[in-house]
């Protein structure tokens, strides 16, 4: 046998839920803010000269942001301002003067920073090579680029598939 309610709970009006905006807007916002954050730091941090067609690997790690050397078809580019023509380097000696001095100008602002900021000097360097280059070129910019204090070299290549 079921009890009857009594006068006051029979004449009480049944609430209905309702959404709190607040929170939703809260809730959106964070998740707006957290894709911004993680877009904004997978940018492209290497951009590639029209004159160079990077080579192929399957393996592949994201570049960090360092000072890059590209050897294009014609040029050799530091961060993307020319350095020199490939047709001055010269063919008897393994170190391009021109590209030393460029790397050791960085490298002398690398160690000024790191003692007035605290910033380490990685000596770190992206070598963009195009991939019909010849080995000797390479070579020539890999023992420049150690000479000049930038021993920690990195090959950019584009990752296959």
């Amino acid at each position: 046998m079921a009890f009857q309610p009594s006068k006051s709970k029979r004449h009480l009006e049944k609430e209905e839920g309702q959404l709190n905006m607040n929170s939703m807007m809260d809730m959106m916002t964070i998740i707006l803010l957290f894709l911004l954050k993680s877009f904004s730091t997978e940018g492209a941090l290497v951009t590639q000269s029209a004159d160079l067609t990077l080579p192929e690997s399957v393996i592949g790690e994201k570049p960090k942001k360092e000072l890059q050397v590209s050897v294009t078809k014609n040029d050799i580019l530091v961060n993307n301002k020319p350095v020199m023509s490939l047709s001055e380097v010269d063919p008897q000696s393994v170190l391009i003067k021109p590209l030393s001095q460029v790397l050791s100008e960085f490298a002398e602002t690398e160690r000024q920073l790191e003692a007035d900021v605290g910033k380490e000097f990685k000596h770190t360097v992206i070598i963009q090579g195009d991939k019909d280059m010849h080995f000797d070129l390479l070579y020539k910019v890999m023992f420049t680029c150690s000479k000049s204090e930038y021993y920690n070299m990195r090959l950019l290549t584009i990752k296959k598939g």
